[in-house]
């Protein structure tokens, strides 16, 4: 299944949503354990049976989520809003490589 990212989420959306998607019986497998996390950066990968989620935030760009298009389409109906689809700042293949030494695993 193709995965699309959108990309400048709102602060208090982007969080509204990680919180909605593990009440939901989404597992955090990986997460940013920094001492700078929820401040400068935080991401998140999620996990439902085999399906992933990447959340990544920044306090420069807002929100990022990576997920299949019809994920993305239930969060806008859930939300009652219009996600934007462009470029990413932070969610790109190399995200868990460049960050490996700030993550943990659940």
């Amino acid at each position: 299944m193709n995965e699309v990212i959108a990309t400048n989420i709102e602060t208090e959306l982007f969080y509204s949503v990680l919180k909605h998607l593990v009440k939901s019986g989404w597992d955090t497998t990986v997460e940013y354990d920094a001492f700078d996390k929820g401040i400068d950066f935080d991401f998140y990968e999620l996990k439902s049976n085999d399906t992933l989620i990447w959340l990544a935030w920044c306090n420069w760009f807002e929100g990022e989520i990576k997920a299949s298009k019809p994920i993305l389409d239930e969060l806008e109906k859930t939300f009652d809003t219009k996600f934007k689809f462009g470029t990413p700042e932070h969610l790109n293949e190399n995200i868990l490589e460049n960050y490996k030494l700030l993550l943990k695993t659940n």
